[in-house]
């Protein structure tokens, strides 16, 4: 960028003193000249080489509040470029802004945190803190940006980042305007007799969705919450369904979880985004046809919050048996479930299944929605252990 003249003072008197401003690079810096014989005042403007030069010749301590990155002055002497002056077409030295910010957006996102929502369980119809908020950091890239140029103009051995915080949307003073106090619908399963690595998998997907907040109008993904699902996450390998087939991955189990969060949310009346059943029948499942599958990725479970106010799950494993309650303010609606209903069986196994939900408010019938699902026989091959079963 070159040097930019900000502004023109036309001296009248002969013993003003003339202030302007120019940049170089990101940084702002004045001008300063006095001229008591001349009418006109010739502003000076000085030469930054020099400092520039100076201030690359040994490394840079940037403290970021986590650590402190060193920026060698190898590094530092590559972000200085020549060019020449427009209005006098002297060559000088810069400093690239372009190069600074590249650096600051690499550091950024292990620098950057995401502000943490407090979660809440529900007791005595009343909903507790159980996890406290957290704010949140980002870094300013452009006033970081210019606090870097200018410790590189002004020869400064360190310097520091700066961030802007970032608020959690419910914090422990917003909870008591959530308007959560009525328990809108409650989904349950059984996983029967699982696996050990398949009540293992179950269990810790159902923590990750104990104490989630919704907003009015905010959509749920079950992906988007269950995050990766792999060894380092802390699930074992088990047998799923996958393309039609039983292959051990990991996370085996985990459709329980997104079967009982889809019961959960067709029992509180809340709009149902996207849902998949399973390719073929599960007994831990049963009814047939009241299920929910996914698949990171490929397949999600979605529903959005289309109540007045915030909702809250909480989940909950009692034995055998999944729960997931969602609590929130109640609107007046009802839901009427009508089915699942099993048709069309083959030997093989394969079936078709439906059920109905309609849903009423101030006694008018608001939506009417029937669900389908269509599933295929089971696979044929022998295997070890068959959840199936």
């Amino acid at each position: 960028m070159p040097v930019n003249l900000k502004s023109i003072i036309h001296i009248l008197t002969p013993a003003l003193i003339i202030l302007g401003v120019f940049y170089v690079g990101a940084v702002l810096y004045p001008l300063i000249s006095v001229s008591p014989q001349n009418k006109f005042a010739t502003i000076t403007v000085k030469e930054f080489g020099p400092s520039i030069q100076q201030g690359v010749q040994k490394d840079l301590i940037v403290a970021t509040g986590k650590r402190n990155e060193i920026i060698e002055s190898e590094e530092l002497k590559k972000w200085v470029e020549p060019y020449r002056r427009d209005y006098s077409g002297k060559q000088d030295f810069r400093i690239s802004t372009a190069m600074i910010i590249d650096y600051l957006e690499s550091l950024a996102p292990s620098l950057n945190r995401e502000p943490i929502d407090a979660k809440l369980e529900f007791h005595n119809s009343r909903a507790d803190i159980f996890t406290p908020s957290a704010s949140g950091k980002m870094l300013n890239i452009d006033s970081s940006s210019a606090i870097v140029a200018s410790a590189i103009l002004n020869n400064k051995p360190s310097v520091s980042l700066e961030f802007d915080t970032i608020e959690p949307q419910i914090t422990l003073d917003k909870i008591n305007n959530l308007g959560i106090n009525t328990l809108l619908g409650l989904g349950e399963s059984d996983y029967g007799k699982s696996s050990s690595s398949r009540i293992f998998n179950i269990k810790l997907g159902m923590t990750k969705f104990n104490g989630i907040i919704l907003k009015p109008g905010e959509e749920f993904s079950f992906n988007k919450f269950l995050g990766e699902v792999d060894e380092k996450s802390g699930y074992r390998a088990e047998l799923v369904i996958k393309g039609g087939a039983l292959v051990s991955e990991y996370g085996g189990g985990l459709c329980q979880v997104a079967t009982t969060f889809f019961r959960a949310a067709i029992l509180s009346g809340l709009p149902i985004i996207e849902r998949k059943p399973h390719s073929f029948s599960v007994q831990y499942y049963n009814p047939q046809g009241f299920d929910a599958t996914i698949y990171p990725g490929i397949t999600d479970l979605r529903f959005s919050n289309n109540t007045p106010a915030h909702i809250l799950i909480q989940t909950r494993v009692i034995g055998s048996k999944l729960m997931v309650e969602v609590y929130g303010s109640s609107d007046g609606r009802k839901v009427e479930m009508d089915g699942p209903y099993q048709y069309d069986k083959k030997v093989s196994g394969a079936m078709k299944a439906y059920f109905t939900r309609k849903i009423y408010q101030n006694n008018a019938l608001i939506e009417e929605r029937r669900f389908d699902s269509v599933y295929k026989a089971p696979p044929a091959h022998p295997v070890e252990r068959n959840p199936l079963e």
